[in-house]
């Protein structure tokens, strides 16, 4: 029985709602930009496109821009051996953590394995996810990374692979800030596939909280 938010909620839903919810504002935003520059309204009598605007040229989005398209770049060089690999992705991983708040929080993908904490968890949730595959969530290319003073969106394609089972899919980063540091982010992704891969890849029946099975010997 999943924990019962207020109201009588489900928590997990509750979560689900909150992340749809930022996600529709972001989408909106997109969308907004889009008949801005269609139908001609100026900035000047568009108090919202004074206010906030997702675009590729945000600082916020150079950052994100840096850690996805960097790391993809990394994961790409043929040219490195796997020492190598590994060494530049742990400068990677200290440069862009650099500009993430101490109380940063992060939503993880799935809908079983969904679950939310702090910068321990990330590390420990990085290790052991990396643990479950043999190619970890490797970025394949990029539509769109777009970013205001507020908020982040990374549209691209994904690959996560363990022996004969390759993934690949479309997937969705949403992420917010606050004086130009990440306080927050959310994995978008196929929910029951992510589960489904990754529990598999435990060869011990878990029952515990999504939690539990992240940080689990991480």
């Amino acid at each position: 029985m999943p924990p019962i938010g207020d109201g009588g909620t489900p928590a997990f839903l509750m979560k689900d709602v909150a992340v749809g919810v930022h996600l529709i504002a972001a989408l909106a935003m997109i969308r907004l930009s889009h008949m801005r520059d269609t139908y001609g309204l100026s900035a000047a009598a568009d108090p919202i496109r004074r206010n906030t605007l997702l675009s590729e040229t945000h600082p916020n989005a150079l950052w994100l821009a840096g850690l996805y398209r960097g790391g993809a770049e990394i994961t790409a060089d043929q040219s490195l051996s796997e020492d190598e690999r590994l060494q530049r992705q742990r400068q990677h991983i200290g440069e862009v953590m650099k500009r993430m708040s101490p109380d940063f929080v992060i939503h993880t993908g799935g809908v079983r394995l969904a679950a939310t904490g702090g910068l321990d968890f990330l590390r420990r949730y990085t290790k052991r996810r990396a643990g479950l595959a043999d190619a970890n969530v490797e970025p394949v290319g990029f539509d769109q990374i777009l970013a205001d003073d507020h908020y982040g969106i990374v549209h691209g394609t994904f690959r996560t692979s363990r022996g004969d089972w390759t993934w690949t899919r479309v997937g969705m980063g949403a992420w917010r800030f606050r004086d130009g540091v990440a306080v927050e982010h959310w994995e978008l992704s196929d929910g029951p596939t992510w589960d489904e891969f990754f529990l598999a890849g435990d060869p011990a029946a878990f029952t515990g909280s999504a939690e539990e099975f992240w940080t689990h010997g991480a």
